[in-house]
């Protein structure tokens, strides 16, 4: 791999820099035709919040009137890592198939090496439940990975990864 290789793969993960533009990339794979409840399904009764006091992310559906968030029913939905190191931890590891020491990836996101480890650990289960569902799903080409934990809040990312020293 030579020094041009790195520099692409290092400014894909500059797409994931920060927590707004990660929240929006999740929310165009997840929800192309608008955000969708994942309580009751409702797509046209869906409104965003933008208080002080709100989250990031955080919208409401009238129809049910509950609250969600993008990575609702996700593997981090219940996770105090930021959503951009998550989606970073992603494409190092292309999906959790590809294997990377949690010492590196302590370095590469700036957490620590527990937090990395589990990160690790959520990715590689994540990937192992869906195998069958990956091998069997049509149209799937060697880049793709999937995203979700098998509850029906997924998506799939189809792009092509590299990681790089």
């Amino acid at each position: 791999m030579n020094h041009s290789d790195c520099a692409i793969s290092r400014a894909s993960l500059a797409r994931f820099a920060d927590e707004m533009s990660a929240h929006e990339y999740f929310e165009r794979i997840l929800w192309p035709n608008g955000p969708v409840c994942p309580r009751c399904g409702v797509q046209g009764r869906v409104g965003k919040l933008n208080g002080n006091s709100t989250r990031l992310g955080t919208y409401k559906c009238y129809a049910c009137r509950r609250t969600f968030s993008v990575t609702y029913g996700t593997i981090f939905s219940a996770s105090h890592v930021p959503l951009h190191k998550w989606l970073q931890a992603i494409y190092l590891t292309d999906g959790g198939t590809k294997s990377i020491r949690p010492h590196h990836l302590q370095r590469i996101l700036n957490v620590s090496f527990r937090t990395a480890l589990v990160m690790l650990r959520k990715l590689h289960e994540a990937a192992r439940a869906e195998e069958s569902a990956i091998l069997s799903a049509a149209g799937n080409d060697k880049g793709d990975s999937f995203l979700g934990d098998g509850d029906g809040s997924s998506a799939w990312i189809r792009e092509s990864y590299s990681y790089c020293c």
